[in-house]
């Protein structure tokens, strides 16, 4: 997303567990490690993640962490370092992603948003696909230009954009058979 509050994290967290539920071994890792979040809503501790692995200071099966469903594990994002971007460059960052293709048959990154910090441009090199969040009522239409720009200027492949927190509105007319009409577009580059 090109903000906070758009859904990245709501999305990504239950797109690992719906891939989950379905018998496929998924991994999520938080890597906003600028304001890490993916820890609480699974009620384990970021004292260790990512940025520990990061930095040298543990190895890939320190930072795994188990959760209810059986085939889904958590890489939080670890303590919040001075220097993300870094981070993300070092060649460690590469021997995690191959040492998880290994593992699992899917890798789900909750990146930082794209409109505020180069952290996830650069992750989106790892990205097989990339789901663009937006949020109706929130996200202001002068974003659709940020993703005009990464997907002309190449920057992110199989871009897919995802409209978060749509409302039904109910109209007065209709058949009135409990559905109606209506008008939208998805658009998929790549």
């Amino acid at each position: 997303s090109t903000v906070s509050f758009e859904g990245k994290t709501f999305i990504g967290i239950n797109l690992a567990s719906v891939m989950a539920l379905s018998d496929k071994k998924v991994v999520l890792i938080g890597m906003d490690l600028r304001k890490p979040k993916i820890y609480g809503d699974y009620n384990i501790k970021n004292d260790m993640g990512m940025t520990n692995y990061l930095i040298g200071k543990a190895d890939i099966d320190q930072i795994i962490h188990h959760t209810s469903i059986s085939t889904l594990e958590i890489i939080p994002a670890g303590p919040i370092h001075p220097n993300p971007a870094e981070l993300i460059l070092d060649e460690r960052m590469d021997m995690a992603i191959e040492e998880l293709k290994k593992r699992y048959d899917y890798i789900v990154i909750d990146t930082p948003p794209v409109g505020l910090v180069t952290d996830a441009q650069i992750l989106m090199k790892y990205a097989d696909i990339s789901i663009y969040v937006v949020r109706e009522g929130y996200s202001i239409t002068t974003f659709t230009e940020t993703i005009n720009d990464l997907n002309e200027n190449k920057c992110i492949k199989n871009l897919y954009l995802l409209l978060n927190d749509t409302r039904i509105y109910s109209k007065k007319y209709g058949y009135g058979f409990g559905y109606g009409y209506g008008y939208g577009y998805w658009y998929c580059y790549g």
